[in-house]
C-alpha cells in the first residue's frame, strides 16, 4: 500500500524541532510512530475532546508523546471541511493525514 502523504502544521514542526534536540531518542521514537500512521492512519488510539475535538490521537510509548493527527479522507467524507480546521484543506488531497500538534502526556 501506498502511504499517505505528511502534512504538518507549522505548531506540530516547531514542537519536532525542540523535542530533536531535547529528546533524541523520543525523536526517533516519534518519527517511527509517524511513518506507521502513513501507512495505516486508521491506527488511532482514539478521539481527543477539548481543543482538538474529534481529531485522532496516538501515544509514542506508554508514558511519552501523543501525536494529534487528522486522515483527510474521513475529514472531508464528514464534511468538516472548515477553514478554521486545517490552514490548507483545500490545497490537501484525501491521501494525506495532517498533524497537528505533539506534547509529551505529561504537558496535558
Amino acid at each position: 500500500m501506498t502511504p499517505f502523504s505528511y502534512h504538518p502544521t507549522i505548531c506540530f514542526q516547531n514542537k519536532l524541532n525542540k523535542i530533536q534536540k531535547q529528546d533524541p531518542t523520543g525523536f526517533v521514537r516519534i518519527n517511527k510512530v509517524i511513518e506507521r500512521l502513513l501507512h495505516s492512519p486508521d491506527d488511532a488510539d482514539g478521539r481527543m475532546r477539548g481543543t482538538h475535538h474529534s481529531r485522532f490521537k496516538k501515544y509514542v510509548g506508554r508514558g511519552d508523546y501523543r501525536l494529534i493527527y487528522e486522515w483527510c479522507a474521513i475529514c472531508h467524507k464528514a464534511s468538516k471541511k472548515l477553514e478554521d480546521r486545517c490552514e490548507k484543506c483545500d490545497e490537501i488531497d484525501d491521501n494525506s493525514v495532517v498533524f497537528f500538534d505533539v506534547f509529551h502526556k505529561n504537558e496535558t
